[in-house]
């Protein structure tokens, strides 16, 4: 497996840090990952280390305000089409990197809505999807933290709020939460813009669900505390497109990546992947 890192240009010509994992032999697909909230592009170790060598290239970034691309450790966007064209720009770049081997692109958490609200607008160079533990349902936030944000949005859009999450909910692995707790590449703040532009995108991505026309794989565990099954569920449901797959892991967190069946999730994208190679 060679390992590679670098830099992209994404919105506002932000340079987003980058890495890539590429298999010794000749790969028969590419992957991208898209991370989810105050995490980073290296925490996809268990896919990468199963993937690469099934034959499969990995790209994975940090978004903007995250691990090596932040400037400040705040997730914070003035509109949600920063992520979407940060997306884009990174989309665009991997396929003419990999321009023999057909595109996949997939997204956890913040970053499973971030893939499916992009591919609702963009499916050029994509092949297929891959969608973990988005957050498109009902989502338990404070009435006192949202009202705080819809307020200080207007006033001040940087302003730093604390998301409050419970992080022994991300994995039933603690040291899974360990790590995560030590990690100092982790952050738990979002902007008041942030937290508006979020909810928009949510309400805009369920509202257009069964406008989702690219085969698409949602994974979701059952027992997930911090973005409940039942939204990813509903959205699945209105999904036209007859090349869907949905998995639910019985007793799962919220990182089935990074969970205790970690192996099962990592070869159920896997052989989802090689089906549509």
């Amino acid at each position: 497996m060679q390992h590679m890192e670098s830099e992209f240009t994404g919105y506002g010509d932000l340079q987003l840090y980058y890495q890539q994992w590429r298999p010794e032999g000749a790969p028969k697909a590419a992957l991208i990952i898209v991370h989810g909230l105050g995490e980073h592009s290296g925490r996809y170790m268990n896919l990468v280390n199963k993937i690469v060598p099934d034959g499969v290239t990995v790209y994975a970034f940090d978004h903007r305000g995250h691990g090596r691309s932040a400037q400040k450790m705040v997730a914070h966007v003035n509109k949600w089409n920063e992520y979407r064209q940060d997306v884009h720009a990174f989309v665009q770049m991997v396929a003419g990197k990999e321009a023999d081997s057909p595109l996949f692109l997939m997204g956890h958490s913040m970053g499973g809505l971030i893939v499916a609200n992009y591919l609702l607008r963009h499916t050029d160079k994509v092949r297929g999807a891959i969608i973990s533990a988005p957050p498109l349902g009902e989502i338990d936030v404070s009435p006192v933290l949202r009202g705080v944000g819809k307020i200080m949005s207007t006033l001040k859009p940087d302003f730093a709020i604390d998301s409050g999450l419970d992080v022994t909910g991300i994995s039933r692995d603690t040291a899974v939460v360990t790590a995560y707790e030590n990690d100092p590449l982790v952050h738990g703040k979002v902007s008041a813009r942030w937290s508006t532009e979020f909810f928009k995108a949510i309400e805009w991505t369920r509202a257009h669900a069964a406008d989702f026309t690219l085969p698409v794989l949602m994974i979701h565990g059952e027992a997930d505390s911090l973005v409940p099954i039942a939204g990813s569920r509903a959205f699945f449901a209105q999904i036209a497109q007859e090349d869907k797959t949905y998995v639910a892991y019985p007793d799962g967190y919220h990182e089935s990546l990074n969970d205790l069946h970690h192996a099962q999730a990592a070869a159920d994208i896997s052989s989802w992947i090689e089906a549509r190679v």
